[in-house]
This record gives C-alpha cells, structure tokens and sequence, in this order.
C-alpha cells in the first residue's frame, strides 16, 4: 500500500492576493505535492502549465463546471491535454441540475457515465465531487448512491469530502471503505459546528485525520486535497493544515 500523497484544492485559496506564481510556490513551500486547480485558474493552459512547472507542483486533477462539459467538451479536452490533467472532476451542480429522486440521480449518473466515456477516448478520466445536496435520503437510498450505481464504474469515479460527509453525520472512513476502488481523490475537510463558517483547519474540526488517511492507504486513494471552503486567511489555512496532514501521513 502506497501513501497518499498530499495535494491542495485551490479553491481554498482563491481570495489570495499573491500573482499565480508567488500563490503556487507558497504553496509547495507548505509541503504539498500538488494541486487541484479550479478549470484552469483564469489563466490560460500554458500559463498554469509552466506555474506549475516553476514551483515543482503536481496538477492532480481539475474541478470542470457541468455545463462545460456537456456544451463544450472537446474545448475542455484540448485545454487540458495541454495541461497533461490526468482526471476531471464535475466540482457542484447548480440548484436546477439537482435531480429530486433516486430515478433522477441515476439519470445523471447515466449521462455523467457517457460524459466520462467521450473524455475516455481523449485520454482522460472524470469523477464526481459531492456537496451535502447527494446525501440527503429518499427512502433508503442516498442520491450520491443512487448516482454511482447507475454509472459504469470505469467511467464515473468519486470524490470523497470528507467535511460534507461529516456535516451531514455520515462517517467518512465507512464511505472510503464502502467505495474503495471507486474513489479517485479525497477531499480532506474538517468540519467544525461550532465555527462560523462550519469549516476548520485540518487537524482542528471533529474528522479523525488519522483514521481518514489510514483508510484512504488501504483503499489505494492517490491523493488527498486539502480543502477550506472560508478561511479567514487562506494561506495561514494552507499551510497550517499542511503541516497537520504530513504529520499524520508520516505516521500512518
């Protein structure tokens, strides 16, 4: 089993100031690997691209819009050939792309399937990305569940936040072991309800970090991506959780 390696969402760090290359090679200085970028970060490819390169940076995986990738996809492929992005990632469907039943989130399931077919033939791969909308129960059933059954499992992966998960009262460890094989990234999130935001460095909020990543090992999980959805200084938050995160992955 392989360690995961540590990586950063940068949404977490959007309200930055720092041009993109001083942002990234802060960054890398707290310890992380790699990145996941949000589309291409307002930059063009080759832009992102050499940043990258510069600060020694991995580009995990990229969070792509829905609307993209069902309006535009052979834009998206090229931008991110150019990139060399192994997966994509479908980041947060809008109130209108929300289905309201099993039967409707198996159709989206269907189409992401299909979707993640076309981007098959381009050499890349596609995951989902769930807020706390997915995990809300029609019966028995989940959304996100009813989601990842209905699509072929070589074409739909999952990625797995731990903060929505927990804000929701779901365990992330019994998720990670539920779906193994299918996950293709872990978000790592705390989650604290006490907090104004409900968010928290890693390592400060209710998550069991060790148990998270201990699961995320035997599951085969690649990366972990350090996310904030607000913090009130992002790259004291950056670096604060990376230093939590590497802490415990040198023990696990």
């Amino acid at each position: 089993m392989t360690v995961p390696r540590l990586g950063l969402q940068l949404y977490t760090v959007r309200h930055a100031t720092a041009p993109l290359s001083e942002l990234l090679a802060v960054v890398a200085a707290a310890g992380y690997e790699g990145v996941e970028s949000v589309a291409t970060q307002g930059v063009e490819p080759l832009t992102l691209r050499d940043a990258l390169a510069d600060a020694g940076l991995t580009l995990t995986s990229a969070h792509v819009p829905l609307a993209s990738l069902r309006d535009d996809l052979p834009r998206v492929a090229a931008e991110h050939h150019v990139l060399g992005t192994p997966l994509l990632v479908v980041p947060f469907l809008a109130p209108s792309d929300r289905p309201h039943d099993p039967s409707g989130w198996a159709a989206l399931g269907r189409e992401l399937s299909g979707i993640g077919d076309r981007l098959a033939d381009e050499g890349l791969a596609l995951a989902y990305h769930h807020h706390d909308f997915e995990l809300v129960r029609h019966g028995s059933r989940d959304g996100l569940t009813a989601l990842l059954e209905a699509a072929d499992a070589e074409r739909l992966g999952l990625e797995l936040d731990t903060g929505w998960l927990a804000a929701t009262g779901e365990d992330p460890v019994a998720w990670i072991q539920r779906w193994g094989p299918r996950i293709a990234r872990v978000h790592l999130k705390d989650f604290q309800p006490d907090s104004p935001t409900r968010w928290a460095d890693v390592g400060q909020g209710t998550v069991d970090v060790a148990a998270v990543a201990a699961a995320s090992r035997a599951a085969g999980v690649p990366w972990l991506l350090v996310e904030h959805d607000d913090p009130a200084d992002p790259l004291a938050t950056a670096r604060r959780s990376a230093a939590a995160a590497l802490a415990i992955l040198e023990r696990t």
